[in-house]
């Protein structure tokens, strides 16, 4: 990771972000039959709008003249480029993922990996005596690519699979999903970001998920001003690895195209192609008939019977933020951490529960 010479002046980045940070980027929906996927980010539903201002109010009034650090406990985090605040929290949580050896059968069985090979052509090959893709070697014609296909699955090579499976099944297919069953658990990293608006404006917490044994660890790095942005992506970044792989939701269209440019912003190297599994495409395929939509707390809902308590919906974190930015009171930033920490265990349950609904295909 480099970082250029040139620094940034963080103090004007805060001050320029004050001024513009009353600028809306949510609709409010009064209607519940309009409250359809393209909203499910930055569209609030008029009921959850007027909560959301009662609870603002109520946390301003609560925790007036109070501490974050004595609202929020948490530990001061100390980078080349400033400070920033890391919340830890502990679950327990089981992580049920699909039988390998299963799926490495699927693989071995699914001659349709192979270009060339339709359905058809499938059933013809396997009346013929060639059951698998070992078997499959030996054919004149599409023996080269069967022992390129075999080398990839009996070494593991998950970057090489998913490419084969992507040039043959959308990328919603249940075995680019399955595939993740080659990951080791304490490999993956559940990722979800709070950010003030759409793209080009700041992001104020990263949430991150380790999984570890029968419990889920959680870090999340608090940007306290603006200025303390630069410190919360480097901190964030220390829990990336090579063999890590990302799991998130709407991640590949939204948080990391997010995190990617503000890498850019702060002329931070770092590559970022790590595996990735975004379940919002996978859940689409799942559950289709099922869900009215597929927001978070929909899900929650419909596939995991959970109803949260307290919620800050995603349209309004920058209208929470930017209320603690100005008075200096902590209380607003109690929703958002804990919106974040629900959407990281959410995500969680909803990988798990897609390792059981595929477990069999």
């Amino acid at each position: 990771m480099n970082i250029k010479n040139q620094r940034i002046d963080l103090t004007q980045i805060g001050k320029k972000w004050k001024e513009i940070l009353d600028k809306r980027e949510y609709e409010i929906i009064d209607k519940e039959e309009d409250f359809k996927f393209p909203y499910f980010a930055y569209g609030i539903n008029f009921y959850e709008y007027k909560y959301a201002q009662r609870l603002k109010q109520m946390l301003v009034e609560k925790y007036k003249g109070k501490n974050l650090e004595e609202v929020i406990p948490g530990e001061e985090i100390e980078t080349e480029r400033g400070k920033c605040y890391l919340v830890k929290s502990i679950e327990k949580l089981n992580l049920n993922i699909i039988n390998q050896n299963k799926i490495k059968e699927n693989l071995l069985l699914n001659f349709k990996l192979i270009y060339g090979i339709r359905e058809k052509n499938e059933n013809l090959l396997k009346h013929k005596g060639y059951k698998t893709l070992e078997d499959l070697k030996n054919h004149p014609r599409f023996g080269e690519s069967a022992k390129r296909l075999l080398k990839l699955i009996n070494t593991n090579n998950i970057k090489g699979i998913i490419e084969a499976i992507k040039e043959r099944f959308p990328s919603s297919h249940p075995l680019n999903f399955q595939i993740s069953c080659f990951c080791e658990k304490e490999n993956f990293i559940i990722l979800d970001v709070e950010t003030m608006g759409l793209f080009t404006r700041p992001i104020i917490l990263y949430g991150v998920l380790h999984v570890k044994g029968n419990e889920a660890l959680i870090n999340q790095y608090l940007v306290r001003e603006i200025k303390e942005e630069p410190a919360a992506l480097l901190s964030f970044l220390t829990n990336l690895k090579e063999n890590s792989a990302i799991v998130s939701f709407n991640g590949r269209t939204f948080d990391i195209p997010y995190i990617k440019e503000r890498l850019a912003y702060y002329g931070i190297k770092k590559n970022f192609d790590n595996l990735h599994f975004d379940l919002l495409f996978f859940t689409r395929r799942a559950w289709k008939e099922k869900l009215p939509d597929y927001r978070l707390t929909t899900l929650e809902k419909k596939l995991l019977g959970l109803n949260r308590k307290v919620n800050v919906p995603s349209a309004l974190v920058p209208e929470f933020y930017n209320t603690y930015l100005r008075n200096r009171n902590p209380g607003p930033l109690i929703p958002i951490i804990e919106h974040n920490r629900q959407d990281l265990l959410t995500l969680t349950k909803i990988f798990s529960k897609l390792h059981e609904e595929w477990k069999t295909l």
